[in-house]
């Protein structure tokens, strides 16, 4: 099979993406609309919450042939240029402030020195996470890399699906499911292999057993799999666990599987070149969006601009104005690693990062 880009597969990406800032945006949320409203905004948070899962289903995917063939060398193609990526973008949000009106009253120190605090209380989590909360996708994503390289070079494939449902498990246990299951975990379950592994295994496994899902099996999957997370956000409700807040939940793998398989079984959607164009940024998007973000709430803030006027706003601007970031930080090779993989001089594809 090959490694070529699938433009039903880069679309997905493109969603996903969308989905992110969505996310992070957070519309209809507020004073400025009536409780039923804010319902509706934790219901479009939950749909979103394919868009990570997503991302770790195509990447063992596409990851799969070259990793069973050479594991070590191909975690290792992955983690150096993920790993620069983190790290010089946790300085970047260690450094950029996110309150202005707190930076011009009362210094830039005492603004930031709160938020440092905050992140070595647990310096293990932080570790997992980044500079900032999104930041946690690329430690997710080489945990999982790695453990999956190491079981391979081991010969030890057997282990990899129960392991992974093992750490689902307990993820959940100590995570959304923490008031019933009662778990304990040494970082918050959502960072990690807790969640990731699954995901990038099931990829991984679709891919080396050839395994394809009907329309019908797909579409079902993933209304069905959203319904479930609807429902155990409502009922976890019950245990005053704020439906928004989950980031992973028993239907969260079902969605995005059943998404991928139904883009997988319809490969020519969105096949233009705007979506090439635009898919092979999105990394850079997910990891720069919250820049213009922090600053698209501060000036919103400072000119009182709430309720629809600022969702309408919010994340269409985020999307363009971090399209133009990643675009200005590909024009010089002092910036071009920030918001791409390269090896040497050589930006990689999403299909090439398996050669």
């Amino acid at each position: 099979m090959s490694n070529a880009r699938i433009p039903s597969l880069e679309m997905g990406r493109l969603l996903a993406i969308l989905a992110v800032v969505i996310i992070h945006a957070g519309p209809l949320r507020g004073e400025a609309y009536s409780e039923g409203i804010n319902t509706l905004s934790d219901v479009i948070n939950q749909i979103c919450r394919f868009a990570v899962p997503f991302f770790f289903v195509l990447t063992g995917y596409f990851v799969q042939p070259k990793l069973t063939e050479n594991p070590t060398r191909t975690f290792m193609h992955y983690a150096k240029p993920l790993m620069l990526i983190w790290l010089a973008w946790s300085l970047i949000y260690l450094a950029v402030p996110f309150r202005l009106d707190v930076v011009m009253t009362e210094g830039y120190l005492t603004e930031r020195t709160g938020y440092w605090n905050y992140l070595l209380q647990a310096p293990l989590n932080t570790l997992f996470e980044g500079g900032l909360v999104h930041l946690w996708y690329i430690p997710g994503l080489l945990s999982a890399l790695g453990i999956l390289a190491l079981l391979i070079n081991k010969n030890q494939q057997g282990l990899i699906m129960p392991l992974a449902l093992g750490l689902y498990v307990w993820g959940l246990g100590a995570g959304s499911y923490q008031p019933i299951m009662e778990g304990e975990a040494p970082i918050f379950t959502r960072n990690g292999p807790f969640f990731s592994l699954l995901m990038v295994t099931a990829g991984f496994e679709m891919r080396r057993r050839n395994i394809r899902f009907s329309n019908k099996a797909a579409w079902t999957m993933t209304t069905g799999g959203m319904a479930l997370c609807l429902a155990e956000g409502v009922n976890l409700s019950r245990y005053d666990m704020w439906m928004a807040n989950h980031d992973f939940l028993i239907g969260t793998p079902v969605m995005a599987l059943g998404l991928f398989a139904l883009l997988l079984n319809h490969p020519n959607l969105g096949n233009t070149p705007l979506t090439f164009a635009l898919s092979k940024r999105v990394l850079g998007v997910y990891v720069a969006h919250f820049v213009p973000l922090i600053l698209l709430f501060n000036l919103f803030g400072m000119h009182a601009i709430e309720g629809p006027v600022k969702d309408m706003l919010v994340a269409p601007l985020t999307i363009l104005l971090s399209l133009g970031l990643v675009w200005c930080l590909e024009k010089t090779p002092l910036t071009r690693f920030l918001v791409e993989m390269t090896q040497g001089k050589k930006a990689l594809t999403p299909a090439e990062t398996t050669k």
